[in-house]
């Protein structure tokens, strides 16, 4: 329901940010870099992608756009530095028991395995116990980080697409010189057919 409620105020905020913009009937830049791909295939080997690109010159114009960029960065930078001493710490927790449960298989004597399987057992539910309220608290944080994300992405879309519509408006080619090439190719074609029914 929660992600439901970010749309229309995503909404919101797109219309409100274009309607106190001033038309520009500019070309952005990133429809003229022909360095740009905009495949997400590209995206993972570490290349610009497309909305990316239009999203920057956006921002660059856009003051409130920078200062949510900018909060965007300092909320990650800090996620990262109140969590990762605690992302660690668990970490290394779940190591040590992964490893003492493989120990615990090592064990032939079956009575002996049973009773260290079980107060291993133990030991880790009542750790368990006593980190169950920070666990829950970096769960929600998790959860937050992917929402924001998602938030994220559907913001650039809207921004840019109004972008690529003004682009699509601005640039369409002349239909008539390719569909004079289209005869070419059917002349040049018949001409073939032709020959080979000789």
């Amino acid at each position: 329901m929660k992600k439901l409620f970010l749309i229309p105020v995503i909404i919101l905020f797109v219309s409100v940010f274009f309607s106190c913009e001033p038309k520009q009937e500019n070309t952005p830049d990133a429809f003229q870099d022909k360095s740009v791909v905009s495949d997400l295939s590209s995206m993972k080997r570490g290349y610009s992608d497309l909305i990316s690109t239009l999203y920057t010159e956006i921002i660059e114009k856009n003051k409130e756009l920078q200062a949510l960029e900018d909060s965007l960065k300092n909320l990650k930078e800090e996620t990262f530095d109140k969590t990762e001493e605690a992302n660690k710490y668990f970490s290394n927790i779940q190591k040590f028991y992964d490893a003492a449960y493989t120990y615990v298989e090592l064990i032939q004597d079956s009575i002996l395995r049973e009773k260290i399987f079980e107060e291993l057992s133990e030991n880790e539910n009542t750790f368990n116990n006593k980190t169950k309220n920070l666990m829950t608290l970096l769960g929600k944080i998790s959860e937050k980080q992917a929402e924001l994300n998602d938030a994220h992405y559907a913001l650039k879309i809207l921004l840019t697409m109004k972008q690529n519509e003004d682009y699509q408006m601005n640039n369409l080619p002349d239909t008539a010189s390719v569909y004079g090439l289209k005869e070419k190719y059917d002349a040049i074609i018949n001409l073939i057919q032709e020959k080979i029914k000789e």
